[in-house]
């Protein structure tokens, strides 16, 4: 054999020798310290790289080459990036420290090699590779092996390229190739371990008797559940043995009249029966026994599966007791009861439910679907608030299934009140609970009117009996925020009644109160809307809240109501106009756009009617910014309005 190929199979024996030394130390590894495994893979192929540079092959003279690229490539592959990079960096230190013209190309081989096996890695995603994956990373490597000739500055390494480049080419690939299928066939058998193993706990720790069994009925294997089962010492106990050493005669040769159907049938069957154990207990067990087959597929024994269900015997006796108990309570309960089944029809119906429909008791008999019950009690209006053009609609909803499930109040048409639980039951029928509730509706009627009197109340100024100043800041709240979803404008008037100490001081404060009072229902009936809502603020103090109102309408309502005041021809001797007057201040804002609160709404209402008092009262005035030092007042966009009224 020519002297160079000699020499690269050594390199490719040391290859081996180090990749046999990773297979045999990932699982220690694996076991002892999981994380540490890319760190050991990646140190084992580095230390191999290193140990190839010192056994190369000369090809031609000067022209020196060996094997590590495969070490390289399956690291990164198999090992991960960090593998990959640790390998890397050790192969890249032994080259430097060789020194030689080649180092430069060496370090490129090396990295582009190292990429190459980690963008595998990356490249299968987490699956296993298949042997076109392995192929073609043995292919890859070689073009990582030979990169470094393409590099390489001297062109004498170029022109020695197609001498040497097809024996390494040739090496590279074998190699490669072998050890990726060595590493992939050590990884397939460690999943089949562990995986045997894993299905084996399962098997011992089942709660539940399994076991295998010849033809002759002889134990193959079991866990320790059929030992416990058996009450045998341990699983190994009944090895080679039959049930008759474990059960009484004729126990025992019901199972095996069992077992010879299963093996003549050739399929699985289940038997639940009860059985006498050696001491005289008796238990029910639930089995399964199914075929068990050779590679051929012929029939060799049984696999059995057994479940103690004597619990649930008699659990099932016990049910069938309460069942009976439960009967009783339901035909004698205060509520009515009615249940159907999957398909709709009425199955059982307690003695109240009859009582509680005993004009339609025909109708309400077993086999009769609901739907049918249903159409009838439309039909005759049994349940008020159901329009005729829609019955087929409310029809609907419980053929659809959406009144399942639901709790809700009826009236019926002879004035009762009921309340209807509806359930759905485990087997897909309906289970529904009629309560009488009409003498608890009529309370709670009565209640709800004396709240609703109560909150009027709580909400009313006594005086005037507009809203008082809490019932303002929450409609005010309430109506910033509603207009700010709706990208709509909000108002808000703040009003006085001029000179009204000195009313109080002349008239009396009864008179004033009337005067108060007068000037609130002018209020309410000038107001057009009913969203737009009239407070007392505070004293002789009122404000209006005009939703979805630009300043162009808050300020024709402020002028309405102003002229309003004056048509009242209230006598005030203090006044001016010797009546009683009053002053309006106007904001308005678009909350959606204007970044001011409710509390700043309602100062620049506050600062409009001061405005309007500074200006001799009687007037209305709007809201203006202020600029400069001076706080001098910009020009209003639209002109004010007075009227000697």
């Amino acid at each position: 054999m020519n002297t160079h190929w000699q020499e690269l199979l050594a390199n490719f024996a040391v290859v081996v020798l180090f990749v046999s030394a990773w297979t045999q130390a990932c699982g220690w590894v694996e076991n002892r310290a999981p994380g540490s495994r890319s760190i050991m893979v990646g140190l084992m192929m580095g230390a191999g790289s290193a140990v190839l540079m010192q056994i190369p092959v000369e090809l031609t003279p000067g022209r020196i080459v060996d094997l590590r690229s495969t070490l390289i490539a399956v690291s990164g592959f198999f090992g991960g990036p960090l593998s990959g990079l640790i390998t890397a960096v050790i192969a890249s230190a032994a080259r430097i420290a060789s020194g030689g013209s080649g180092v430069w190309p060496g370090i490129v081989g090396i990295t582009v090699t190292t990429v190459i096996g980690i963008s595998g890695n990356r490249l299968l995603r987490g699956r296993q590779p298949r042997p076109a994956d392995l192929i073609l990373l043995s292919a890859a490597t070689v073009v990582g092996a030979l990169s470094g000739f393409f590099v390489s500055g001297s062109s004498q390494w170029k022109e020695s390229l197609p001498e040497i480049g097809v024996q390494l080419s040739v090496m590279v690939m074998i190699s490669t190739l072998v050890v990726s299928f060595m590493i992939h066939q050590d990884a397939s058998r460690r999943l089949v371990t562990r995986a045997n193993h894993t299905y084996r706990a399962i098997i011992e720790a089942l709660p539940d008797s399994l076991n295998a069994k010849d033809r002759e009925g002889r134990f193959l294997a079991a866990n320790p559940a059929t030992a416990k089962l058996m009450r045998a010492e341990n699983a190994s106990d009944l090895i080679g043995k039959t049930d008759f050493a474990f059960y009484p005669a004729k126990t025992a040769d019901t199972f095996r009249a069992d077992e010879i159907a299963v093996l003549a049938a050739g399929s699985s069957r289940i038997f639940e029966q009860e059985i006498t154990r050696l001491d005289g207990e008796k238990v029910w067990l639930s089995t399964l026994k199914t075929p068990l087959l050779d590679e051929s597929g012929a029939i060799v024994g049984l696999i059995t599966h057994n479940r103690d269900v004597t619990n649930q015997k008699r659990l099932e006796v016990d049910l069938a007791e309460t069942q009976s108990r439960l009967s009783i309570a339901l035909t004698h309960m205060a509520d009515a009861l009615v249940m159907f089944d999957p398909n709709g029809r009425l199955i059982f119906s307690n003695a109240q439910y009859d009582a509680l429909f005993s004009d339609m008791s025909e109708v309400r008999a077993p086999g009769v679907n609901v739907r049918e019950i249903l159409r009838a009690s439309a039909d005759r209006g049994e349940e008020t608030g159901i329009p005729a053009a829609k019955i087929e609609t409310w029809l609907e909803t419980f053929r659809s299934g959406a009144q399942v499930d639901t709790d809700r109040e009826i009236r019926i048409a002879d004035g009762r009140w009921l309340h209807v639980r509806t359930r759905s039951t485990l087997d897909g029928g309906i289970l529904a609970v009629l309560s009488d509730i009409s003498a608890r509706k009529v309370a709670e009627q009565a209640l709800s009117e004396l709240n609703a009197r109560l909150e009027v109340l709580a909400m009313t100024d006594g005086l005037t009996g507009l809203l008082n100043r809490r019932a303002f800041d929450q409609t005010l709240r309430d109506e910033y925020a509603r207009c700010q979803r709706n990208d709509e404008p909000l108002s808000l008037l703040m009003i006085d009644v001029d000179m009204f100490k000195a009313f109080n001081d002349s008239y009396g404060h009864p008179a004033g109160d009337r005067c108060l009072r007068s000037i609130s229902e002018c209020l309410v009936k000038t107001l057009k809307r009913a969203v737009d809502k009239s407070a007392r603020y505070g004293g002789e103090e009122l404000a209006v809240i005009l939703p979805a109102t630009s300043f162009e309408g808050a300020w024709h309502v402020a002028e309405t109501l102003r002229l309003a005041v004056h048509a009242l021809a209230i006598p005030h001797s203090h006044s001016k106009s010797k009546i009683v007057t009053i002053s309006i201040g106007v904001s308005s804002v678009k909350p959606a756009t204007e970044q001011i609160g409710v509390q700043e709404l309602v100062g620049r209402a506050d600062e409009a009617l001061y405005d309007a008092k500074a200006a001799g009262r009687d007037c209305v005035r709007r809201w203006r910014p202020t600029s400069g030092r001076d706080a001098a007042r910009e020009v209003a966009r639209v002109s004010d309005r007075r009227h000697a009224g």
